[in-house]
């Protein structure tokens, strides 16, 4: 039987440790940029007016990276604890690790270069461009999860 199918005895799905960690992640990191957005979007009237960084956007940020740091060490700990020993990574586990930095490496290139274009662009602001780095590195790690 494969690690990755249905356990039919209990009814339980078999995954291993580091599927497990990698989802827990891909939810951590997906929750904390809807936090980022839904507290982001009413700044945007302002940033956009005044051309320069609302009040409480680097607090925003901060919080964020925080959240995201705190909320990864204890539930990885938290999940670790729970399996016991974690298996060491497969071959096959570590070559789609390395094709998921693969693909997030290029989205985050991608990004950073639209970031570099806003600072050229006019009509955008400083907050745009922070904005689009700052998804552009979201982006990047949901990819590379996701992978």
């Amino acid at each position: 039987m494969q690690q990755d199918e249905m356990n039919r005895q209990t009814g339980t799905l078999n995954v291993t440790f580091q599927q497990k960690s990698t989802g827990l992640s891909l939810v951590i990191v997906l929750s904390a940029m809807l936090y980022y957005v839904v507290n982001m979007w009413p700044m945007r009237s302002t940033a956009l007016a005044t051309s320069t960084l609302p009040a409480g956007y680097g607090s925003l940020v901060l919080t964020t990276v925080a959240l995201i740091v705190v909320a990864q060490i204890v539930l990885v700990t938290v999940l670790a604890i729970g399996a016991g020993s974690a298996a060491p990574p497969t071959e096959h586990e570590k070559m789609a690790d390395l094709r998921a930095k693969r693909n997030a490496y290029f989205i985050l290139v991608a990004g950073l270069m639209a970031a570099v274009v806003t600072v050229f662009l006019q009509e955008l602001t400083p907050f745009c461009t922070a904005n689009v780095a700052i998804l552009a590195f979201a982006a990047a790690e949901i990819v590379r999860l996701a992978s």
